[in-house]
């Protein structure tokens, strides 16, 4: 092992330390949805599992669920978060969430995560396959981005569930570059059943014609429905798919959206005078119609448009360039885009540095790193106006990103015209 591979290696045990000193017998805001849906199946209350509305954030929660808590002895004030995983995650944990208190099971949780991370920044450096930038620069720079930016330290803070499903997509698309189609199929599928929206990456399958891996989603994501509905029965699923549709009808108000959907609504509000700046504690409102149509048509385009640019991409680089805009793409129109699912295209970013002129790709990533800093994040809500810069940040950065990426898959497919750089994929073994 070389000495710059050793140092990466430091920093990842650092990595770990730090996390675990900084949020080790934590109460964790997201992981309570998981513990408490879990307990209440235990218990047999599934009444519990999932709260009534459209509202996705900041219920009032359960009665029950308070008392648990308070059984606990916290002494730090307690909130909690709806659950909207699928049933079968609450029937499968119920036995450890009836064992174990929740310090355990949050702790556990962080272990977890702390453990995805790490293999997050590893799938990065072997698909990418970097020839220019060292180790120590890529793990710098991914871990960078997970602890210094508001998206990062939001997962770890709240103990969120996303970068365990961001390891595990990541973790696809590295089998599918691989050739390893129904692996990919597979862990796409699994991820899919924990939170539904990676599901849209399956149209990475479909633009790369791998009918295999589609095959293996398909039949892979029908058995764990399958097994979902058989282990909690029809009754929960048809709550979650309601709940979901009253959110797909709403938009959600908040400093933490990266949605279309929330900048299309404050532009309908400006139109008609009525736009207020200050969003305060966050909220959902219904959604007009043509809102929703305009945010699946530029979701329709947006696809198109990718598949277009980076069609005469070699293959391996074909792939990695498609998940970061698809990613992107996909935030920015999912009616719960939270800024946290930008991690997964943020430790992706230091590919840049292999992919574009060095000095472009480092004013890149410098002023994605900045635009989501926690200082920025901190003095934007310092005033009530800021509220509606983050938003502007949560949105324009991640569609200027999908702009550089699709600039880089042309530059790629016609070096001459751009002499962008060169391609991973044109080394040996690439």
């Amino acid at each position: 092992m070389t000495r710059e591979s050793l140092t990466a290696v430091l920093i990842a045990l650092l990595w770990v330390a730090a996390l675990t000193i900084l949020h080790w017998n934590n109460w964790k805001l997201d992981t309570t949805a998981l513990y408490f849906a879990a307990k209440s199946w235990a218990a047999g209350q599934t009444h519990l599992i999932y709260a009534p509305g459209p509202v996705p954030f900041l219920v009032e929660p359960p009665a029950q669920w308070v008392a648990w808590g308070d059984a606990e002895n916290w002494d730090e004030p307690r909130y909690f978060t709806p659950y909207l995983y699928p049933p079968i995650w609450a029937v499968l944990l119920a036995p450890i969430a009836a064992a174990v208190p929740s310090v355990a099971f949050f702790n556990a949780t962080l272990l977890a995560m702390i453990a995805a991370s790490i293999w997050l920044v590893w799938i990065g450096w072997r698909f990418i396959r970097p020839v220019q930038t060292t180790p120590v620069v890529w793990a710098g720079l991914s871990f960078l981005f997970l602890v210094g930016t508001a998206p990062g330290y939001m997962l770890f803070g709240l103990g969120q569930p996303q970068i365990i499903v961001s390891a595990v997509t990541f973790a696809a698309f590295l089998a599918l570059a691989n050739g390893r189609d129904i692996l990919s199929g597979g862990l796409l599928a699994l991820v899919a059943a924990v939170k539904l929206s990676p599901a849209l990456l399956v149209v990475i399958f479909i633009m790369e014609k791998r009918w295999k891996a589609l095959g293996a989603f398909a039949v892979i994501g029908a058995a764990l429905g399958g097994l979902s509905v058989a282990l909690a029965g029809w009754p929960l699923h048809a709550e979650l798919l309601e709940k979901l549709a009253q959110i797909e009808e709403r938009t959600l108000v908040s400093r933490i959206n990266t949605g279309l959907e929330l900048v299309l609504y404050q532009v309908s509000e400006i139109a008609q005078g009525r736009a207020d700046w200050v969003i305060g504690t966050p909220e959902v409102v219904m959604e007009a119609g043509w809102i929703t149509w305009t945010t699946r048509a530029v979701l329709a385009a947006g696809l198109v448009l990718i598949w277009w640019t980076s069609r005469d991409v070699a293959s391996r680089l074909r792939i990695w360039l498609r998940l970061l805009a698809v990613l992107l793409l996909t935030t920015i129109t999912n009616p719960l885009g939270w800024v946290h699912y930008l991690v997964l295209p943020f430790v992706m970013l230091p590919g840049l540095l292999e992919l574009m002129d060095r000095k472009t790709a480092w004013r890149v990533i410098a002023l994605t790193f900045i635009a989501f800093s926690m200082p920025v994040y901190l003095a934007l809500n310092m005033f009530g106006a800021g509220d509606w810069v983050q938003v502007g940040l949560n949105f324009g950065v991640p569609v200027a990103l999908i702009v550089v990426t699709l600039f880089v898959a042309r530059a790629e497919a016609n070096p001459e015209r751009y002499r962008m750089g060169f391609c991973p994929s044109d080394r040996p073994g690439g």
